[in-house]
């Protein structure tokens, strides 16, 4: 199947970008594509990446067998079905010396206008063994080969099908564990990740932090720590100091909150109290209001919706219980059948709110100990390795307070707060 796409494609961009996921479930989709991935690593070789000889033992003898690797894999793939298209996933692509794993497949890279590699490469007969096998394990016999691809292995020669695709990921276009040269990266397309939420689902974007700062999503927290990296950090290639939506991912966890259910299920049927109604009313409104503060983020606001809550049309401040108009209680089931005008008596809205609250319970959240062991490290070890200033100025800590990992976990709550509400600037006032 032929498809408008670069034949070779790396995905780059600031850690957290979804770079993987993009190619594994976007890029590979588009395609129709089959998948053969394979992840980059400074010990990785050219003997792993194509072939090699490995030995087994076998009833206490040493047998050596040939070994196909992904490259290989991927391309007997395509040969045997040239109508499928087929993606050879390098993860981490600029982790391992791309000079030395690709070796005389580097040549391979120059491609046609139809997608194929503009010149042969003539291989090893171990090489050619191996693929003989693996196109064998496909199904492919010799009697099935094309004419092309019987002439190339006569000829102990490889070259890349047009239904072959090679996709990379990596963090940067430069800084890497090896250095990708310009001829390298000359035979491949890039393509940028942002860290933006455009296209975050809202389960992840607006996933509120834990406690206290769970009235702050996700989105509002990476932002503002992005901003801060901008602004702060003094390295020349800020792209890969800052933080993608995915850098820490939204968990699923039970919500602690039986206790204040608990709770206003019991306050409900006490505004019915003669003459203790309206003060019940304001503690239960005061009671659901904290719980509202707890929860936080987009929860919160869901309640407030729920309650139809209106803080400057007080005195009964929840639009959506039924409420006397004199007296300003609110009414409860025990003196009142319920109303026709859309609202509810309080134990119903205290019912419909615990459904609500059971639907949550399986809402992600994000987790203290992604935000402090995850994301704290990659800043203290990546992003201000060099100069922990920024950290310590924006915590008004002198230097010596803030020499270790642990002081800067200690101030972690500190932090996250200055971040998402930083004090005001002040303006210089004019002469």
């Amino acid at each position: 199947m032929t498809v408008a796409a670069p034949h070779q494609l790396i995905l780059f961009g600031p850690p957290g970008t979804s770079k993987s996921y993009t190619a594994k479930h976007v890029k590979v989709k588009e395609l129709g594509a089959q998948l053969v991935p394979v992840a980059f690593h400074p010990e990785f070789t050219y003997g792993e990446f194509v072939a090699r000889l490995l030995p087994l033992s076998v009833d206490g003898k040493v047998q050596y067998n040939v070994h196909a690797g992904p490259f290989l894999r991927a391309l007997a793939l395509a040969y045997a079905d040239a109508k499928r298209n087929v993606v050879l996933l390098i993860d981490e692509i600029n982790r391992g010396n791309c000079a030395e794993i690709f070796g005389d497949t580097f040549q391979l890279l120059d491609r046609d206008d139809d997608g194929g590699s503009s010149y042969e490469i003539v291989v090893s007969e171990l090489t050619i063994f191996a693929l003989r096998q693996e196109l064998a394990a496909l199904g492919h016999d010799q009697d099935q080969w094309s004419e092309s691809l019987e002439r190339l292995i006569a000829a102990r020669q490889l070259k890349l099908p047009h239904n072959l695709y090679l996709i990379g990921t990596m963090n940067t276009s430069d800084e890497s564990i090896y250095f990708m040269d310009s001829a390298f990266k000359r035979r491949w397309n890039f393509e940028f990740l942002s860290c933006g939420f455009d296209n975050v689902p809202a389960e992840q974007r607006n996933a509120p932090l834990f406690e206290p700062h769970n009235k702050y999503t996700l989105k509002q927290f990476v932002d503002a720590l992005n901003t801060f990296i901008v602004e702060s950090c003094s390295a020349p290639k800020l792209d890969d100091k800052l933080i993608g939506p995915w850098f820490i991912k939204a968990q699923k966890a039970p919500l602690d909150c039986n206790a204040d259910l608990v709770q206003l299920n019991g306050m409900a049927p006490q505004v019915a109290i003669y003459y203790d109604g309206a003060t019940n009313s304001r503690k239960f409104e005061q009671a659901l209001l904290a719980f509202a503060a707890k929860m936080g983020g987009a929860m919160q606001h869901e309640i407030h919706k729920l309650a139809g809550y209106q803080p400057n049309q007080g005195p009964s401040l929840l639009k959506n219980i039924a409420a006397d108009p004199g007296s300003h209680y609110y009414k409860s089931r025990k003196k009142f059948d319920p109303p026709s005008d859309g609202t509810m008596l309080i134990e119903d809205f205290v019912k419909k709110l615990e459904s609500y609250i059971a639907e949550q319970q399986v809402a992600p959240r994000i987790a203290k100990g992604d935000v402090v062991g995850k994301l704290f490290l990659y800043l203290w070890d990546n992003v201000f390795d060099r100069d922990k200033s920024p950290i310590y100025n924006r915590l008004k800590l002198p230097r010596n307070e803030m020499r270790t990992f642990g002081q800067f976990v200690a101030h972690a709550d500190d932090f996250i707060a200055l971040l998402c509400n930083p004090p005001p600037v002040k303006v210089a006032a004019k002469d």
